[in-house]
Order: C-alpha cells, then sequence, then structure tokens
C-alpha cells in the first residue's frame, strides 16, 4: 500500500514538472524586428472596386493597411484618393481619411498592426454628359511620419598609431548594417580612427520605393493630391533626431545638416559625417554606435475601373 502511494506522489511530481516545462516551453521568444525596407503596405481589398460597374450605383472601395515596420502609424496620417473626375464620382473626402493607430513591429510583436480604410463615393448618370464610358485609374496615396532608428557596433580606437605590439580587440573597419524596419534605412557606418578622435561617415538611402519628405505638419498637409504640393525645399529631406556612442550624444558634431536639423537626400542617397572623441588613455573598445532619423513618407498605390453607362 506504502509502494502505491509513493508511485502516485512520483507520478503527480512528474506531471507537475512536465507542465511546468510546456508552459515554459510556450513563453513568447524575442525576434529580431529591426528587419524590412517597408512602412505602411497598402492593398485594395478584393473586387472593392470590381474592375466593372455602372453608372448611378455607389462605389465602394476598401483598401487594407499593414504597418511592416517598426514605428507606429496613426491619428494625423491620413489616406487620399485621387484621379478621377470630381463631377462624376462625387461624395469621395477630399481631405482623406485618417489611418487608424497601427502599432509597428517589436520584439516579441513579429507583426505591425493592420486595419481597413473605406472611401464610399457615388456615380454620376452618364446620359446628361452624353457619354457612354469612362475609366479612371484611382490613385491611393499614404502620407505619414516615419522614424528609423539604427544601431551599430563600431570600433572605437582613441590611438591608432600606437606600436603593434599592443593587444587590440577590434580595428576599426565599416560596418554593415542593412534595414532597420523603415523606408529610410542606414545602410552602412564607415569608421575612420585618428589620434583621441573617430570619424563616422553614415551612409543613408531610401530603399521604401516612395518618396521622403521634411517631418512635421506642414509638410504633411502639402503631401495631399488636392494640396498645392510639396515643394523642392521640402522633398527629399530628413531631419537627423539623434546620433549617439556611449551613451553621449554626437548630433551637434554630424554635418551637413540645416537649421532645423534636415539633411538633403541627392538621387535617393545621402551621408553624414560625425565625430567622437574618446580618452587616449583608453584601449580600443566595441560599443554601439544609435541613430535616430524622422522624415515624412509618401507611397501609392492604383487601380483602374471601367463605368459604363445604363442603357
Amino acid at each position: 500500500m506504502k509502494l502505491m502511494k509513493k508511485s502516485v506522489l512520483v507520478l503527480f511530481f512528474l506531471l507537475v514538472l512536465i507542465g511546468c516545462a510546456g508552459r515554459k516551453a510556450e513563453q513568447p521568444q524575442p525576434v529580431d524586428f529591426r528587419t524590412g525596407t517597408q512602412g505602411l503596405y497598402l492593398s485594395f481589398v478584393s473586387n472593392l472596386p470590381p474592375p466593372k460597374l455602372y453608372d448611378r450605383e455607389p462605389l465602394n472601395i476598401m483598401v487594407q493597411v499593414e504597418n511592416k515596420g517598426t514605428e507606429t502609424v496613426g491619428p494625423g496620417d491620413v489616406v487620399f484618393l485621387s484621379g478621377f473626375d470630381t463631377s462624376i464620382i462625387t461624395d469621395i473626402p477630399l481631405q482623406g481619411v485618417d489611418i487608424p493607430t497601427l502599432e509597428g513591429r517589436g520584439p516579441f510583436l513579429p507583426q505591425g498592426g493592420v486595419d481597413t480604410i473605406s472611401f464610399r463615393g457615388r456615380i454620376q448618370p452618364f446620359s446628361s454628359r452624353r457619354i457612354d464610358r469612362y475609366v479612371p485609374t484611382l490613385l491611393l496615396t499614404a502620407c505619414y511620419h516615419y522614424e528609423t532608428i539604427a544601431s551599430a557596433q563600431v570600433c572605437i580606437d582613441p590611438n591608432p598609431f600606437a606600436p603593434t605590439s599592443i593587444q587590440k580587440v577590434c580595428t576599426p573597419s565599416t560596418v554593415s548594417t542593412g534595414s532597420q524596419g523603415a523606408p529610410i534605412a542606414v545602410t552602412s557606418v564607415e569608421v575612420e580612427a585618428a589620434p583621441q578622435k573617430t570619424r563616422f561617415k553614415i551612409n543613408v538611402q531610401n530603399v521604401g520605393g516612395g518618396d521622403v519628405f521634411r517631418a512635421g505638419a506642414d509638410a504633411l498637409r502639402k503631401c495631399s493630391p488636392y494640396a498645392a504640393g510639396l515643394t523642392f525645399d521640402e522633398v527629399d529631406f530628413i531631419r537627423l533626431a539623434d546620433v549617439s556612442i556611449s551613451n553621449i550624444h554626437i548630433t551637434e558634431t554630424c554635418k551637413p545638416r540645416d537649421n532645423s536639423g534636415h539633411l538633403r537626400l541627392v538621387n535617393g542617397q545621402a551621408s553624414i559625417y560625425c565625430e567622437y572623441g574618446a580618452p587616449p588613455e583608453q584601449s580600443p573598445f566595441l560599443t554601439p554606435l544609435n541613430i535616430v532619423l524622422q522624415y515624412g513618407y509618401r507611397q501609392s498605390i492604383a487601380r483602374q475601373v471601367e463605368i459604363r453607362a445604363v442603357s
């Protein structure tokens, strides 16, 4: 009888241990989320709008918006519908529709937020216009703010010309950083060591396929296809929000920047030059170089529809 009780207790404890191990295995694991070259991803929902419809019918359009990057998108960011004659297709809000809050990907969130946006218009009768067919290309344009956060592990050597007999854990060199889950990427950091000073060349590129413009509400309003449009001194600008190393902010050493901290992309690319001073008596060491970029971004998709007169 005692042997049976012991066997039952042993079996009970084994089941408890197995259950605990199972629960531990089910715990979410952090993922490498700062990858990819997209911010928002837009797509028309199937058959909304349909490829063919008739006048006097409602025009229903539904778009899926997915945040494939790491920065939260939300109210204040807007989607516009354009590309049509506003006297033929009416009731479409020309001020656009706010993008719902969509969280970005995170260490325990491998997929960002997903939602839908709807436009409902009405097609006016063709009879008074003496036309029997109208084929517009509907253009959907998203205008939103975004941010890139990049980190590169760089080698700092305050005394690069020290005797070669001194053991060094690293040698300053170019570091490839890839993509950071955003349409603007820090692609690489070139490191040049000098006595008591390290220089960085930070290479930036527009990899998202859309248009980049200055961060701020003024430029965001001009992004609308119904506005006067973004000007030459607003397009292809990004704001260098912060550059830091060893918990020391070195943004003020970085060039080129205008008075508002922006730099311009040329052919979708730019380079930022920054400096960091380290104590000469310190031996070479590896440390993260952190970079934060802020900007507005515009991207579009299109779909053609055929509208026929009711016979």
